[in-house]
């Protein structure tokens, strides 16, 4: 059912046989919007209001749902804070649960990560526990309960704003005018972009002219062994016949990036987004693999650290994991002027 919903949020169903089901998820994204505008007007007024911590806080965020690359961009920044910008940061998120906090802190050893959905709460607690002096909100653009110093918005350049409307009818979290409250848009995905950027740019500048854009890729960097960690080049994984695996926000992009390798993509098993994987699934996964010829498992960073900590194994075949890491191939100079500026600007003491 799932599935089927989301196929008609992105149009993927086609044909006036499913017009009635677009036009009932249609209904509810206008219920949908009413609740954000209800929620928009009771801060505007005061009766609820948001907490200013005494600590910077940067948020990453995003207008639609899921696959923009918010973690790797996460990652990216905070790397940049602490070695860069010479700034001791913390990491605040919601969290579905203990895999993208073990995935952060693979990747940020040195940085602490707090998990709660009261990121209020996380901020005090990184001041006090480590003395941190600023925090990356992930998923925070959505997240008015915080104040925060910086609204950094990520777009995905394949698919900006999916067919331009709200969730259930869309992919939308929130109408595109809320990109009045951003500081800062990064173009994902730039490598397989498959829209005119400038065209969009423009729009967005219409709705609030102080914007300014960066632009990203998804870099793959290795493929490693999923329980040895044992690491191989990228070119080791050419020619290779490859069953894919994947519950990620956008499993296409994933699934190009391998095929840019030169691997053969025999099949991809697709789950849903923050899917926890269970011993049935594994043995689907094995059922399909036992169909088919190839050489090895594929599967992204996110689902590697679910399937170990599951442990769950899949016969005799063997899982690699393709490292990837976000790469800023225009406007990190901007970004770096403005992460300055939290810290000299008059307006900022």
């Amino acid at each position: 059912m799932r599935n089927l919903i989301y196929s008609l949020m992105t149009d993927k169903k086609k044909g006036i046989v499913w017009l009635p089901c677009k036009f009932i998820l249609y209904l509810a994204s206008l219920i949908y919007w009413a609740a954000i505008f209800i929620r928009v007007v009771l801060y505007k007024f005061g009766i609820f209001r948001s907490e200013d911590v005494p600590i910077k806080v940067v948020s990453v965020g995003n207008l639609t749902l899921g696959g923009t690359g918010k973690t790797p961009f996460v990652i990216r920044l905070a790397r940049i804070l602490k070695d860069e910008i010479r700034k001791s940061p913390s990491v605040l998120i919601r969290g579905y649960g203990w895999d993208e906090q073990a995935m952060l802190k693979k990747d940020l050893p040195d940085i602490p990560i707090f998990v709660d959905e009261d990121r209020a709460k996380s901020a005090h607690r990184a001041i006090a526990l480590y003395g941190c002096d600023i925090a990356v909100l992930d998923d925070g653009f959505q997240h008015w309960e915080l104040e925060r110093d910086l609204d950094i918005v990520l777009i995905d350049s394949r698919n900006p704003f999916g067919n331009n409307h709200l969730f259930p009818r869309g992919i939308l979290r929130e109408p595109k005018e809320s990109i009045l409250r951003a500081d800062i848009v990064v173009f994902t995905k730039m490598n397989k972009k498959l829209c005119d950027i400038e065209q969009v740019k423009e729009e967005m500048l219409g709705m609030n002219s102080e914007l300014v854009f960066m632009e990203a890729i998804h870099k793959p960097t290795e493929i490693c062994d999923t329980k040895t960690k044992k690491a191989f080049g990228l070119d080791w994984l050419a020619k290779k016949r490859v069953m894919l695996l994947s519950s990620i926000g956008d499993p296409g992009y994933f699934e190009e990036t391998v095929r840019d390798l030169k691997a053969d993509v025999v099949e991809h098993i697709i789950f849903n987004d923050h899917h926890n994987y269970t011993e049935a699934d594994s043995e689907h996964i094995i059922k399909r693999c036992n169909e088919r010829s190839f050489d090895i498992i594929v599967t992204t960073e996110k689902d590697a650290v679910k399937i170990n900590r599951l442990h769950l194994t899949f016969a005799n075949y063997t899982v690699f994991t393709l490292m990837v890491e976000m790469e800023i191939t225009s406007g990190k100079e901007i970004l770096i002027d403005r992460l300055h500026s939290l810290y000299t600007d008059k307006a900022s003491q």
